[in-house]
C-alpha cells in the first residue's frame, strides 16, 4: 500500500466521496437485444485509485460489521492512524474482515471486489424517472456462497405488479483467461439455468418489508420460473482496463433464454487499470488494522 489511507480518504471526499464520482459511465450495445454500460476509472493517477480502494474497503467493512458499529470504529480509527489492534480489539475487527480477507487469497477477493464495484455503481445511480430501488442489497459477505450475486428490485407504481426485479451475475475477467466473451457467455449460461435456484435460497424471513414489497418478493422465484417480464437478468464484468472490449453481449440472448421479453437483457463492464493490483489495494487497506 503505497498511499496512507487516511491520504486516500482525503482525496476520495475531495472529488465527493463515491465510486461514481471518480467513474464515468457511458452506454453501450445501441440496438442490441443486451445493451450494456461501460463503467471507467476517470484518471490512472495512484491518488484516484488509491481513493476508490479506499472508498471500496471502507464500504465493505461498514457492510460486513452491519449493526456492530463498536467493530467499524475500531477497525476504522486503527487504518486511518496507521496502527494496528492488539488483543480483544484485534479478535473483533477478525471476526469481520477474516472471512474474505485472511488467506490474502488473490482470486477470491479479486472476485469479491469486483462484486463491490458492481454493488456501488449500481447504488449511487441517479433515480430512473417514474420508478425507485425498493431494495438493493450488498455482496455477500463471503466469496464461496452459492447465492445471487446481485439483485435489484424497482417499485413501479402502475405497472402488473407495481415491481420489477433484475438478478445479476458478476464475474472478473483478468489476463490468464482467454476472452472477455467468454466469460459472459458463461455467466448468462449460469444465470439462464441456475436463476430460480438462486432466488429460492434468498432468505426473507427477517426482514422488515413494506406489506406489497413482502407478496411481491414472496412470489419472484414463480415469476423467474414464469418468465414473466416483471423479473430479468444482467451480467456484470470488472476487468482491466487495458482488456476493455469495443462490443460485448452481443450474443449474450442466444445464452440466456428463459426471458425474451424487452428489456430482459442487461450487461456492465467495469474497467480497473489491473484490477489484481487495485483488489489487492483493497485487501490491504481492510487488513493494514490487523
Amino acid at each position: 500500500m503505497s498511499i496512507p489511507a487516511g491520504q486516500a480518504m482525503k482525496h476520495a471526499l475531495a472529488a465527493g466521496g463515491r465510486l461514481v464520482d471518480l467513474t464515468r459511465r457511458e452506454s453501450r450495445g445501441h440496438g442490441q437485444v443486451c445493451p450494456w454500460d461501460l463503467v471507467v476509472t476517470i484518471g490512472r493517477e495512484p491518488e484516484d485509485r488509491a481513493a476508490a480502494a479506499w472508498i471500496i474497503a471502507d464500504e465493505m467493512m461498514r457492510a460486513r460489521t452491519d449493526l456492530d458499529d463498536h467493530a467499524y470504529r475500531l477497525w476504522r480509527d486503527n487504518v486511518l492512524a496507521g496502527t494496528t489492534s492488539s488483543g480483544p480489539d484485534h479478535a473483533h475487527i477478525l471476526l469481520y474482515a477474516g472471512p474474505v480477507f485472511e488467506a490474502n487469497d488473490p482470486t477470491g477477493v479479486t472476485g469479491y471486489v469486483g462484486e463491490w464495484l458492481w454493488y456501488l455503481s449500481t447504488r449511487d445511480l441517479p433515480p430512473e424517472p417514474g420508478c425507485s430501488v425498493e431494495i438493493l442489497d450488498p455482496p455477500s459477505s463471503t466469496v464461496t456462497d452459492s447465492g445471487p450475486d446481485g439483485l435489484v428490485i424497482h417499485r413501479v407504481p402502475g405497472s402488473e405488479l407495481g415491481f420489477v426485479f433484475r438478478l445479476w451475475e458478476m464475474k472478473k475477467f483478468t489476463a490468464e483467461q482467454t476472452k472477455a466473451s467468454d466469460t459472459i457467455r458463461k455467466a448468462w449460461q449460469q444465470l439462464n439455468t441456475r436463476g430460480a435456484r438462486y432466488l429460492g435460497q434468498i432468505s426473507w424471513g427477517g426482514r422488515q418489508l413494506a406489506p406489497d414489497t413482502r407478496v411481491f418478493v414472496g412470489s419472484m422465484a414463480r415469476q423467474w420460473v414464469d418468465a414473466r417480464e416483471s423479473g430479468s437478468g444482467g451480467v456484470g464484468l470488472a476487468i482491466d482496463a487495458a482488456d476493455t472490449p469495443d462490443t460485448a453481449f452481443d450474443r449474450s440472448h442466444l445464452h440466456f433464454t428463459t426471458h425474451t421479453h424487452l428489456g430482459a437483457l442487461q450487461g456492465l463492464v467495469v474497467a480497473i487499470e489491473d484490477l489484481e493490483a487495485f483488489a489487492q489495494t483493497v485487501r490491504e487497506y481492510v487488513w493494514s488494522a490487523l
